[in-house]
């Protein structure tokens, strides 16, 4: 379905092929010449808080003093056209990623809403810059519309390179289950691309694995996996612990604005490791760079929006089910200091789930001699949600932060060790993470299951080798994060029953 820009500027009416009132607003369909005027017109701020019909996203500033701005919908996709896009772009390259803008705003509403906002200004959320004029025709030329599947807004990514691919977003966030963003798209806009370089020491390299949690001295490294899309998957470390690394963390940990992508191939001479890559960004979804390409090579919104995003269409915001809406409402029950949340639909109800967060702190504080209040309680509708708010593997079941307890949906953890178990033993990490905030990973994570167990673990004979942080918070499989938790308890069981006090465990 081609994208219809809504009319709010007198200065367009008169090369209007025709006008249709929908939803209180001049819709227009768009012909050659409507969208050369368009392009000419000047679109004002106002323009766009009227094309926001009462929708707005509240940002958080967390670039700057933390304070929180109410800003119309069509205003901030404009601010964020201004900050993400390609300058001097394409009017079709511009659309179609203010169409992608839009849809992940509106996916992503209350992605801070513990902290009092729904996103923030960062490159954690979409970053924001003052709006310019080609920004506002843009957001003021597809106001409205975002792309769905099922009659909701698709989650949708973008970023700033592909290199010549794009990759699939279960690469990138392992557990992600969205089948129109997979690594089958060649974008053959990128044949002249020069391909980026890196150089840096070994030493440099182990010095920023240290500070990512690994332990040990990193003497060389390889690449042992690659994806569908011919990126790095992982990689070996030799005399490190953990010795394994997935691409992306590896990128992470090295830095993002450094290591541009983790479509790169390595050599060695001595101690320096040249990497030789392409693209820039994690690769998912719309490339900037491409899109503005193909717009220059005469493709419309539609194709460009066909090439990174399979399988999803262009519809109006008043004709799908938004965040808060039917099937997305949560249900809310508090008392007692404890706060219960689950989404509609859920075969656990936020009361039974409110009466067993409270049956496990009141035990737990009892054990531990500690308490927190309030503490909020939260079951996600999906995976993929849990996911995005808490960045935790697909394998994890449950985050505890603060004073809040994120838990994978119910069905997930009735086919795992159940609810109960899953949030005793967040609330008992929750507990523990206060005072022992300043000691290795495994004292928290030890101590949290060594106390949620039924029957605390007795201390083995034999010595254990206490995980590296890195082992329990960038473990490269479930298999790999049960033995770095095994380790944690046997350590934590260990040094607890010669302090007989957990406080003083390190």
């Amino acid at each position: 379905m081609p994208v219809q820009p809504r009319l709010h500027d007198e200065a367009v009416k008169g090369v209007a092929l025709s006008l249709l009132v929908a939803g209180g607003a001049l819709a227009v369909l768009v012909g050659p010449s409507l969208a050369d005027a368009l392009a000419q017109a000047e679109v004002t701020d106002r323009a766009l808080v009227e094309a926001s019909a009462g929708r707005s996203v509240a940002i958080g500033a967390l670039s700057g003093d933390g304070s929180v701005t109410e800003i119309p919908l069509e205003l901030y996709v404009a601010r964020v056209l201004a900050g993400e896009g390609e300058p001097d772009a394409a009017p079709a390259a511009r659309q179609a990623l203010a169409v992608a803008i839009r849809t992940y705003a509106m996916v992503q509403l209350g992605r801070h809403r513990r902290e009092g906002f729904d996103l923030c200004d960062t490159v954690h959320c979409q970053v924001l810059r003052a709006a310019n004029a080609d920004s506002r025709r843009a957001a003021l030329a597809t106001a409205g519309r975002v792309l769905a599947i099922d009659d909701r807004p698709a989650e949708v990514f973008y970023s700033a390179s592909c290199g010549g691919r794009s990759e699939a977003a279960a690469t990138v966030w392992p557990g992600a289950t969205f089948p129109y963003l997979q690594a089958i798209h060649e974008d053959d806009v990128h044949e002249d691309d020069e391909p980026w370089a890196l150089e840096l020491t070994i030493d440099q390299m182990s010095e920023a694995l240290a500070a990512a949690g690994f332990g040990g001295r990193l003497r060389a490294l390889a690449i042992t996996a690659h994806t569908t899309s011919g990126r790095v998957d992982r990689l070996r470390l030799d005399g490190m612990r953990p010795a394994a690394i997935a691409g992306t963390a590896f990128r992470s940990a090295l830095g993002t604005t450094r290591l541009r992508s983790t479509a790169f191939g390595m050599t060695r001479a001595g101690d320096r490791v040249r990497f030789t890559g392409r693209g820039y960004g994690h690769g998912v979804g719309m490339c900037v760079i491409g899109a503005g390409r193909r717009a220059r090579r005469g493709e419309d919104v539609e194709a460009i929006l066909a090439q990174y995003y399979p399988a999803l269409e262009l519809a109006d915001l008043g004709t799908l089910i938004l965040p808060g809406d039917g099937a997305f409402g949560e249900r809310e029950v508090s008392e007692g200091g404890i706060v219960a949340r689950v989404p509609a639909g859920s075969s656990v109800s936020a009361g039974d789930l409110r009466a067993m967060a409270a049956r496990a702190h009141e035990t737990l504080s009892r054990t531990l001699g500690t308490s927190i209040s309030p503490v909020i309680v939260e079951l996600h509708p999906t995976l993929d949600d849990f996911r995005l708010d808490t960045g935790r593997p697909p394998w994890a079941s449950a985050a505890a932060t603060g004073t809040t307890i994120d838990l994978v949906p119910a069905s997930a953890l009735e086919a795992r060790r159940g609810v109960s178990a899953a949030l005793r033993t967040a609330m008992a990490e929750m507990l523990v993470a206060p005072s022992l905030a300043d000691r290795p990973a495994w004292v928290r994570v030890g101590a949290a299951r060594y106390f949620a167990a039924a029957v605390p673990p007795e201390p083995g004979s034999l010595p254990v080798a206490c995980p590296a942080d890195a082992e329990l918070t960038l473990a490269v499989s479930a298999e790999a994060q049960r033995d770095a938790e095994a380790r944690a308890v046997q350590c934590f069981a260990r040094a607890y029953a010669t302090t007989g006090d957990w406080r003083k465990v390190e």
